[in-house]
């Protein structure tokens, strides 16, 4: 079948075809009893929406993988580490994730190692592929040689300038003509909508709308907060995201403090609590810090710091596997790296069954609201932003893209007003 590519705009239903595509591929061609589907994406959040929408798919039945593209590449290189050594690559170290990748792209471009995966995974389904590395995307690059791969991307959606011009294009075209789509299924509130065509065309936006308003709220904290707490208590239900192109120099960070603390402003509104969201791999570091656990101390004193964790559910499971291995392989020294890759996993297997209770009241950056979406959403536009228009729009496009029926930015200063993102 080939590779089947799907680009357009935030909200047009690139994940929804490729599941429509992925759904008529199965009735076509149904899975054997030993066959699953891969799904691949870069962060652990589009994984996560990725795994729910598969469950959906017809015919499917729950036989998938949904993991990130750099897990799969460090159990591909470990699976296939002798034919990488006669290959003459080495293998790189726990945390060298872009030359994990380089090297599953080189494995997969032998034919050993493609139909040792294809066996498995005839399909491989792609989301969110602007994100992905050259070393990523050489992947992918190499499986669309003989596999079935089902891929969607927007380069607008890009938001690492470091990957600019994006991967994919140096193969993708060589396989198949990208379906371009269009339109906006995620709402039908037309001033969200031309204002996001407005900051993707390169065009001035409206500016005082009732569902899209930016506001310049220069000077002390207490003004942005009080913008911030009314268009909360304003709203007329629904959750709300607060995002912010950058947590520095604290433009929201204080906003969203101050509106915690007690009512604010004329109207009093308020307090409300808003929760910040971390990300996967701050999750991960934090708890590995609070284990205090050091490369190569003893078995039985990493058992005892994981004791004094018990009460979280994931430290259990790492105990648990501790134990285990202990009993097994008769180890005695504990080597880190090991003990995190695990505690990733828990983590990941938590996430993946347990899901996520998302507050009514959320902040985060808009990297973090990557392929998400809210009712309502308060950008925090703050000074401190690399000095590159076309990354400001990028930034702009992807917040106000995750709004289904309001958005509101608060810009720093006034002067920002008169300078792109917001004009042309």
């Amino acid at each position: 079948m080939g590779v089947i590519a799907f680009e357009g705009p935030a909200g047009c239903g690139k994940t929804h075809r490729l599941m429509n595509e992925l759904a008529a591929a199965l009735r076509e061609h149904p899975l054997k009893l030993h066959q699953r589907v891969l799904a691949l994406t870069f962060m652990h959040g589009s994984r996560r929406r990725l795994d729910a929408r598969l469950r959906g798919v017809p015919g499917l039945a729950a036989r998938f993988e949904a993991t990130t593209i750099d897990s799969f590449a460090w159990r591909l290189t470990q699976r296939w580490r002798l034919l990488a050594g006669h290959m003459g690559h080495r293998i790189p170290g726990e945390n060298d994730y872009a030359g994990t990748c380089a090297l599953a792209a080189q494995l997969l471009q032998q034919n050993v190692v493609r139909a040792w995966v294809e066996m498995s995974f005839p399909i491989v389904v792609v989301d969110e592929a602007q994100d992905l590395s050259t070393e990523r995307s050489a992947m992918i690059g190499a499986w669309a040689q003989s596999g079935t791969i089902f891929l969607a991307f927007d380069e607008f959606q890009c938001l690492d300038a470091r990957l600019l011009p994006i991967a994919i294009e140096t193969w993708l075209r060589d396989h198949c003509r990208p379906t371009p789509l269009a339109g906006c299924r995620r709402t039908n509130n037309d001033e969200l909508i031309q204002a996001a065509r407005a900051v993707r065309d390169g065009r001035a936006v409206a500016l005082n709308g009732a569902s899209f308003k930016v506001i310049a709220t220069p000077g002390h904290v207490n003004f942005s907060a009080t913008c911030l707490a009314n268009a909360i208590a304003w709203r007329r239900g629904g959750n709300v995201a607060v995002l912010t192109p950058s947590r520095l120099g604290g433009f929201a960070e204080n906003a969203v403090s101050r509106v915690g603390q007690g009512p604010i402003g004329r109207h009093q509104t308020g307090p409300f609590h808003i929760h910040w969201e971390g990300n996967d791999r701050q999750e991960l570091d934090t708890l590995w810090a609070r284990l205090g656990i050091a490369d190569g101390c003893g078995i039985d004193e990493a058992l005892r710091l994981l004791s004094g964790h018990r009460n979280l559910p994931v430290v259990s499971t790492l105990r648990d596997w501790l134990i285990l291995r202990r009993s097994t392989s008769g180890i005695q020294i504990v080597v880190a790296a090991d003990l995190l890759r695990q505690l990733d996993r828990a983590l990941a297997r938590r996430h993946h069954f347990g899901g996520r209770q998302d507050p009514q009241f959320v902040a985060m950056t808009i990297q973090q609201a990557k392929n998400r979406e809210f009712d309502h959403v308060i950008l925090f536009w703050p000074h401190r932003m690399r000095d590159d228009p076309m990354q400001k729009r990028r930034l702009l496009y992807n917040a106000i893209t995750r709004a289904k029926r309001g958005c509101t930015v608060l810009v720093q200063s006034e002067d920002m007003l008169q300078a792109p993102p917001f004009v042309s």
